[in-house]
């Protein structure tokens, strides 16, 4: 990966056997990489105050069950490193999966947000 101050690396794993995807994103003045959604997933980040702050540890959140999948985005974003896994293990954890749109996939049954 280059020093691009947003430049990153996704990998998804959909938690059903298959290997996981890696996808590389970068948007700084261009948009490039293997995501397939580049350009929309571009856009939709520079939107977010902060896309890539994890749930913190006290949070209160509902308990229930958003599906297998898990994802790991580590990189660089408007400056600072950028380290984040996400799942569907919980209410705050599928927000934040969801609060990223494009970045990652849509889930089966669920409309992705952006």
């Amino acid at each position: 990966m280059s020093q691009a101050d947003d430049d990153l690396q996704v990998e998804v794993d959909a938690g059903d056997g298959t290997p996981a995807q890696v996808w590389t994103l970068t948007c700084v003045g261009f948009v490039e990489g293997t995501h397939p959604r580049a350009e929309e997933a571009c856009a939709h980040l520079e939107q977010l105050p902060e896309p890539f702050t994890p749930v913190p540890p006290d949070a209160v959140c509902t308990e229930q069950y958003g599906g297998p999948q898990t994802a790991h985005v580590i990189g660089r974003w408007a400056g600072a490193e950028v380290d984040l896994e996400l799942s569907r293990v919980d209410g705050c954890r599928i927000a934040q999966w969801d609060a990223l749109g494009p970045l990652l996939p849509a889930v089966a049954g669920v409309e992705p947000i952006g």
